[in-house]
């Protein structure tokens, strides 16, 4: 027999899915709106993310702070990827 509240778990899943929905929106807006922001270098062959102000290192893609992309960083399959050539292909 089934729940007399079933649409309450409907109703549950499809807020969550939304809210999932919304988060990725909000991450791409916020990604976009800061590619004017540069990253700053740091003497020590660091560098800071504009986001967060974290320090990474200078050969890192992403942030080990926020996860954002760092202005630096070129997309992967412009990128060397070895010997065995590119990831993408």
């Amino acid at each position: 027999m089934l729940d007399s509240q079933w649409y309450l778990g409907v109703w549950l899943a499809v807020t969550a899915a939304h809210l999932v929905v919304l988060y990725g929106l909000y991450r791409r807006q916020r990604a976009t709106g800061n590619a004017d922001t540069e990253a700053v270098q740091i003497d020590d062959g660091t560098i800071e993310c504009p986001d967060c102000g974290a320090a990474n290192d200078a050969d890192y893609r992403y942030c080990g702070g926020c996860a954002t992309q760092l202005p630096h960083a070129m997309p992967l399959d412009r990128q060397e990827s070895g010997p065995m050539g590119s990831l993408l292909r």
